[in-house]
């Protein structure tokens, strides 16, 4: 198999600032002794993304996984989280602040802090579709009729 060489990338970074990324991808690697967990995080935004590793032999790195997770899932300080369970995290929209860093040349996006979950809201009715009928007959009347404005 043949294999082309993209030296450009053509991906975008994550922007600096206060981003809503959505988590797409989480494993925990190696499979057999698992000493990392990575992120792959997608900017609802504009679609660039960016890789998160959290290296649990390093205490930094393992705070700021748990702190993650508190947001994400909710665990709290001394909970337990199941590698097997990692699924749980896909889909998951969290409002993060994003740095940038500069290494050999190139720029990294780097997830700084997380903010908060994006909780889903349901989607909300427009009144066109509305059916002031059926409530009409529920209740007796509308709540408000024209004279009721006067």
């Amino acid at each position: 198999m043949m294999i082309k060489v993209n030296l450009k990338g053509g991906f975008k970074i994550v922007a600096e600032g206060e981003r809503t990324l959505e988590i797409v991808d989480a494993k925990f690697t190696p499979s057999g002794a698992p000493d990392r967990l990575v992120l792959s995080m997608k900017d609802v935004e504009d679609g660039a993304t960016l890789q998160n590793t959290f290296n649990m032999k390093n205490e930094t790195s393992l705070w700021a996984m748990g702190m993650m997770l508190n947001v994400a899932l909710g665990l709290n300080d001394g909970d337990d989280f199941n590698t097997n369970d990692v699924d749980k995290l896909k889909g998951i929209k969290l409002v993060c602040e994003v740095t940038h860093s500069e290494y050999n040349g190139r720029t990294y996006a780097n997830v700084r802090k997380v903010i908060s979950k994006v909780e889903e809201t349901s989607e909300q009715i427009p009144t066109s579709e509305v059916d002031f009928k059926a409530i009409d007959e529920l209740y007796g009347r509308s709540a408000l009729t024209e004279d009721d404005l006067d």
